[in-house]
């Protein structure tokens, strides 16, 4: 389909439902990961992955960075029939984040006690954590660069490819956590090994695609500078700020929850970012669907259909906030039970106390996203840093060092909900400032 002509709610779904599948893929691997870990590793399995998050954080967010403001660029040349000039900046952009993955990989490998001590690793969690991050720093470059090939495989025309990437990836993640974990009982080092070997998939499903007929982008000899590639790299700028403002956060909370709670409090806030991930991930998926199909229509000058591929973006991630908050209402201590030991008595009501506030983050956080990766696509980088930053580290950091004192430990668990309300305020007012119904007249 032409995005730019054809229907726009065929595009739509088109874009969106492989899109969400795929995150959902991801989702559920990670959440598996949760379920195997909690239930056969145990508290300090689940701490140690969430004390090196920070670390994961910051490098999936200099993948995306590069792969949502290259291929939004990449986006705007086919929309503008530059074809050549897509390839080179799609080439340029694999070599980049070639080149920074394994360097900065390597150096972390090098340096992993002292990086976690510096994380607040107690000598308990340091010792499994450095059997998980020795494995998965091996493997996350190839992570890192099937990531920025998934955004252009969709730049590409070619999102069910990108979601079959994914699907297989996180298929092959579920068997393998099995096999490493329950089977051969090889622990915290097994479900790092099987996270590792299934980020191979995306490389070795999505590469082939672009020495294919198929492809529009082509693999083409780098010319000039790259400078472009720096600039795009502000566009997705966004992105690489709400991860490492997540990873932050989470530092941050880690920090709150050990001196409250000791281990059970990481453990629980684990639990709570897999409860997280399930509705967010889904909304993400809407809401980075949308960067492809904008930045097409935007360089054809379509801006009445961009705000008719916003309204549809709205509705969807509004409904999947209501189905998550029916089930974190209805259902928590089975939500709670998918990752923890019955004789978890002390995480298991950390959990339940989180639930009865976190349900509310979920009435604006879809919104929130949609507005974000809006801006980006439009070309809006300052903008859509602001909403990445408000939601993701400020007002989650303020909030928690501040409402304590008004609610006690209530006040931490408020934390998230109250920065996704106010940051759903400063996305309406950004919204409204850049709205795309206005630019056509």
């Amino acid at each position: 389909m032409d995005v730019t002509k054809a229907k726009i709610s065929s595009i739509f779904f088109q874009y969106s439902i492989p899109s969400v599948l795929g995150m959902i893929a991801i989702s559920s691997a990670s959440i598996v990961d949760g379920f195997f870990i909690g239930n056969y590793v145990g508290d300090s399995g689940l701490a140690a992955i969430n004390i090196s998050l920070p670390i994961f954080s910051f490098l999936f967010g200099f993948a995306l960075m590069l792969s949502v403001g290259s291929s939004v660029v990449s986006g705007k040349f086919i929309g503008e029939g530059k074809l050549y000039n897509a390839s080179v900046v799609f080439s340029k952009t694999i070599i980049s984040i070639s080149l920074f993955s394994f360097l900065t990989c390597t150096v972390l490998f090098l340096n992993i006690k002292t990086l976690l001590h510096l994380l607040g690793a107690n000598k308990e969690l340091t010792v499994i954590a450095i059997e998980y991050l020795s494995v998965i720093l091996i493997f996350i470059p190839f992570l890192m660069i099937g990531v920025v090939l998934d955004y252009f495989v969709r730049v590409d025309n070619r999102p069910n490819l990108a979601f079959v990437a994914l699907l297989l990836s996180a298929l092959i993640n579920v068997i393998l956590d099995w096999l490493m974990i329950v089977y051969l009982q090889k622990g915290i080092f097994g479900a790092a090994l099987a996270t590792g070997i299934s980020q191979l998939t995306l490389l070795i499903i999505l590469l082939p695609h672009f020495f294919s007929k198929r492809a529009t982008l082509k693999f083409v000899k780098p010319v000039g500078n790259y400078t472009k590639i720096i600039k795009a790299s502000y566009n997705g700028a966004s992105e690489f700020v709400n991860e490492v403002s997540v990873g932050i956060t989470t530092l941050i909370f880690n920090y709150v929850m050990i001196k409250k709670f000791d281990i059970e409090g990481i453990a629980a806030f684990t639990v709570i970012n897999y409860l997280l991930m399930i509705g967010i991930m889904i909304s993400f998926g809407i809401s980075d669907s949308l960067q492809p199909i904008i930045s097409k229509n935007f360089g054809a000058k379509k801006y009445a259909r961009i705000y008719e591929f916003i309204k549809l973006a709205f509705i969807s991630t509004s409904l999947v906030g209501i189905v998550m908050i029916i089930m974190i209402l209805l259902l928590p201590e089975t939500l709670a039970n998918i990752f923890l030991e019955d004789d978890n008595y002390k995480t298991k009501q950390i959990v339940l106390n989180f639930t009865t506030f976190i349900w509310l983050a979920f009435l604006f956080n879809g919104v929130n996203l949609v507005i974000s990766a809006y801006l980006t696509a439009m070309h809006k980088p300052l903008a859509s840093m602001i909403i990445a930053l408000s939601r993701s580290f400020i007002f989650p950091v303020f909030f928690i060092f501040t409402l304590p004192f008004l609610f006690d430990l209530n006040g931490i668990f408020m934390a998230i909900p109250m920065a996704e309300i106010i940051t759903f305020i400063i996305a309406i007012i950004l919204f409204r400032k850049f709205n795309a119904k206005n630019m056509d007249k």
